[in-house]
């Protein structure tokens, strides 16, 4: 369907010609193979980005990466939208397309 049958969802979805490696600590490197841009993620953002499965929107991957810690900061969500805006901007996911 085209047109105003077409709403953009607020589900990422991980570009499938983005390729990760093991950084240095508990990190992960991404590179956007469309692109040749590389991302490093530190350990919270590694997190972040296994919870990208294309079923969950930024508040409940934020959910579960506060599970995750003893006392998360109050910035979390932010944080959380924060990197999936950068991800986004930079081509590393995209939104899932679906008729209406």
């Amino acid at each position: 369907m085209v047109g105003n049958d077409i709403v953009l969802e607020d589900i990422p979805v991980i570009n499938p010609a983005v390729i990760s490696r093991d950084g240095l600590g508990e990190g992960l490197v991404l590179v956007n193979c469309d692109t040749g841009t590389a991302l490093s993620l530190n350990s919270t953002g590694t997190m972040v980005w296994g919870l990208i499965d294309g079923k969950r929107g930024p508040e409940e991957i934020t959910a579960a990466v506060v599970t995750q810690f003893h006392d998360p900061p109050g910035t979390v969500g932010e944080d959380v939208r924060s990197l999936i805006a950068v991800l986004a901007e930079e081509g590393f996911i995209g939104y899932e397309m679906k008729a209406q």
